[in-house]
């Protein structure tokens, strides 16, 4: 008996030989799809090739190859009514694997891809019906099978959520399906958009949408919907706008720790109270501390230390002895750096700072 090495199965892997991106073609030329498939050699593995969700049917000017993991799809002649979501899926007894790719045929205003041979009225109907989309700029190209087989509206390639900075450009796309062809209207915010020089309309086989020169008040949600007599369809996404800096936002508040306003020299009378004074800056926001000279200060009865989120602060420290005078050091720091600034406090005993407050007074009436 002779044995030999069996290849080793798992559930399907799909590669694109290139990213894919959205690809646009003239009616009348060709396009070509391809990507890798493993496992190689595995009989139960089906690949099949879908256009907006359906699998394509064989047709004359369509090859499909799947020979040693190379899978490909060729369209020797493409027409408007190709544009839309290719996608390559392959499917095992391990499971599912799929890539997909976005193709748009850019028609040509006016192009008839069907016989014009006489047909009677409905023949007559038909050429009308293909000029007037092709003038409205709607959806063309529709096949004698499409218009006998009347379709609900699908959105088949979905919008996508946005998040961009102000004054950029957002940029949104769909497409639809359906038959009679729909009617495809974007809002935002829940107001219709109308074609304007900041709101940008455009179909090519996708339907398209350009905000530009965005607003922070444009931030909200963007829908599209889908309306044919048949039913209809929507979807809805998220649109984000980032604030752009103020530049004077950054003058105020460097990376580094920095003190705006620095503690002051300070008296008071034995009993009473004093506030040490601060506003610091720093991104991020500084840690502070408070020190008399190398003694590290905490919050208690006598020391109350308050941080506000602008950055200001103070220490008061309440009922004030002999043994609070000294000079108290407030120090900030972040991880771009610190900054410290040191004041003294001078408590007088209640005698003296009587004494010296009617000083003061006889000083001010004689010299007013």
């Amino acid at each position: 008996m002779v044995k030999g090495h069996l290849p080793k199965l798992g559930a399907p892997s799909l590669t694109p030989e290139e990213p894919l991106t959205e690809a646009g073609f003239k009616p009348s030329a060709g396009s070509h799809f391809e990507c890798r498939l493993t496992p190689i050699g595995d009989p139960t593995m089906v690949v099949e090739w879908l256009h907006d969700g359906k699998p394509l049917a064989a047709a004359n000017r369509l090859r499909m190859v799947n020979e040693f993991g190379y899978c490909s799809l060729d369209y020797e002649v493409a027409y408007a009514r190709d544009s839309g979501v290719i996608t390559c899926r392959a499917t095992n007894k391990f499971g599912v694997d799929q890539t997909s790719a976005t193709l748009v045929v850019k028609d040509e205003k006016g192009l008839v891809e069907e016989s014009q041979l006489p047909e009677g009225r409905k023949g007559a109907h038909r050429i009308d019906e293909i000029e007037r989309m092709a003038h409205e700029g709607g959806p063309y190209g529709v096949t004698a099978e499409e218009e006998t087989e009347k379709m609900k509206p699908e959105i088949v390639l979905l919008p996508e959520p946005v998040s961009i900075m102000e004054g950029d450009t957002a940029r949104f796309r769909c497409r639809v399906t359906g038959y009679p062809a729909p009617k495809v209207n974007w809002y935002l915010n829940g107001q219709l958009i109308r074609k304007s020089k900041r709101y940008r309309l455009r179909y090519d086989g996708i339907y398209y949408l350009e905000i530009t020169e965005i607003k922070s008040y444009d931030s909200g949600e963007v829908k599209v919907v889908a309306d044919s007599n048949l039913g209809s369809a929507e979807h809805t996404v998220k649109l984000e706008i980032q604030q752009k800096e103020d530049f004077r936002t950054h003058l105020r508040r460097a990376p580094e720790a920095k003190f705006l306003k620095a503690i002051e020299c300070v008296q008071a009378p034995e009993g009473g109270q004093c506030f040490f004074r601060y506003t610091v800056t720093g991104d991020p926001l500084p840690q502070v501390q408070w020190l008399k000279g190398s003694i590290h200060i905490d919050p208690s009865g006598f020391y109350i230390l308050v941080k506000n989120p602008d950055g200001s602060g103070f220490m008061n420290i309440k009922g004030v002895k002999q043994e609070h005078s000294g000079v108290y050091t407030c120090k900030a720091s972040n991880q771009h750096g610190e900054d410290s600034c040191s004041a003294e406090l001078l408590v007088f005993s209640q005698k003296l700072f009587h004494k010296f407050i009617q000083t003061s007074i006889c000083c001010r009436a004689q010299f007013p």
